[in-house]
């Protein structure tokens, strides 16, 4: 079957079709929590760090998660795996829908946290082990990602302009609940490489070699390759956990719409975000030319631009923030195919779920730290520092990916 230009076969359209609903409601759910943030830090009359230190607590379990995650994508159904996802988040959101406490609010965000954790080792490794044009597919995938990323805020946006935001989060948990039974009807071909022995996974002899697959990976460029992911995860939390604070910046008022009042600025959240899809296409037809090493340092190196002089440009009035706006959203993105390419293409197939893991705890988990991170440089500082820093982040990203690109260059028989 012909799909966006590619001839897919009935498995592949399959497991893209699985994939993409289940990453679309993962990323849905992750970006409609910042705005949560702005309501939160009044309603419960509290700091941007209290808050920042809160949401770490889902978000850096979202990637920590990762780890016992990828090394279950290597044994278990990744169709099971993947619905228990989707159930779990739609949980942990009607727990959040009755919390009245930031204590309770941490909880939500940690059900959820470890619920989101499955999808990303367990969808990518099953994308890799599974279609021929990976970069594309990849691409596909983010973008179905970029659907929910730009969805979630907007659709959060929109309904917090009716409801309260505790009915907005059991609205968003019924959705997940929704799609976990429109995929269950999906059905892909269910694969992983391992024993699916429940004792067997749990055993002694499997957990060795675990172990040694985790030391055998680290061993190599893998743990360049997982250092340049955690800036990048670094750079993606930070600047996306508290962006709707710093667009409050932006000399916009509300409009007024049949007596409803809507916030510009949040939109322009939603916009950024949904230019990322373009991005994500971009560099997923580019995964299937060329590789990754040489796009993913421009995409680097762009983002530390951009960084020093986003927030002049928000300060300096609507055309020129646009423009930064939109490349902003465009390269935050157009990373995440081409760091999915790049980790296929130096690791085995049979650890490609536990390499997933790995990463994903890196760009996800200690990733999660750059909430935190924000929320004091805001809290303490000023915005023109946090920026300042993630722009030192991203110099950093482009120079160690240099030395990547050269080692691999030296160590290559060609």
């Amino acid at each position: 079957m012909i799909f966006g230009g590619i001839n897919l076969n009935k498995i592949d359209l399959s497991i893209l079709k699985f994939v993409s609903m289940a990453h679309a409601t993962v990323h849905t759910f992750e970006l409609s929590i910042p705005i949560f943030v702005v309501i939160w830090l009044s309603e419960f009359d509290t700091t941007p760090a209290i808050i920042g230190l809160i949401v770490t607590v889902g978000y850096g379990l979202f990637g920590l998660g990762s780890l016992p995650s990828g090394i279950l994508a290597d044994h278990i159904s990744s169709k099971k795996l993947i619905l228990l996802c989707l159930l779990g988040m739609a949980t942990s959101f009607y727990i959040l829908s009755m919390s009245h406490s930031l204590f309770s609010i941490a909880f939500a965000l940690f059900v959820w946290g470890a619920a989101a954790s499955i999808y990303h080792p367990t969808g990518l490794s099953l994308i890799s082990r599974k279609v021929e044009s990976i970069g594309t597919i990849y691409a596909y995938h983010g973008i179905a990602g970029n659907i929910g990323t730009a969805f979630g805020p907007l659709a959060t946006i929109l309904l917090l302009v009716f409801f309260d935001w505790r009915y907005v989060a059991a609205i968003l948990a019924t959705l997940s609940l929704f799609v976990a039974i429109a995929s269950s009807q999906i059905k892909i071909e269910d694969t992983f490489s391992g024993n699916s022995d429940t004792q067997y996974i749990l055993s002694n002899n499997a957990l060795r070699k675990t172990s040694s697959n985790i030391k055998f990976l680290l061993a190599g460029v893998f743990l360049l390759i997982f250092i340049l992911v955690v800036s990048y995860g670094f750079y993606y939390r930070s600047i996306l956990t508290f962006l709707p604070v710093v667009l409050s910046l932006l000399k916009t008022d509300p409009i007024s719409i049949l007596g409803f009042s809507f916030e510009t600025s949040n939109y322009f959240y939603a916009g950024i975000l949904t230019i990322g899809a373009l991005g994500q296409y971009v560099a997923g037809k580019i995964s299937d030319r060329f590789r990754p090493e040489s796009p993913l340092l421009l995409g680097y190196f762009t983002l530390g631009a951009l960084s020093l002089f986003f927030l002049p440009a928000v300060q300096s009035g609507i055309m020129l923030f646009a423009l930064f706006g939109m490349a902003l959203g465009f390269f935050l993105f157009f990373i995440q195919p081409l760091q999915a390419t790049l980790i296929s293409l130096h690791t085995p197939e049979e650890t490609r779920g536990l390499s997933f893991g790995i990463t994903f705890t890196g760009v996800y988990g200690i990733g999660a730290i750059g909430g935190a991170v924000a929320g004091g440089l805001l809290t303490y500082f000023s915005p023109l520092f946090l920026f300042v820093t993630l722009a030192l982040v991203m110099l950093f990203a482009s120079c160690l990916l240099y030395v990547i690109k050269k080692s691999l260059s030296f160590n290559s028989p060609n």
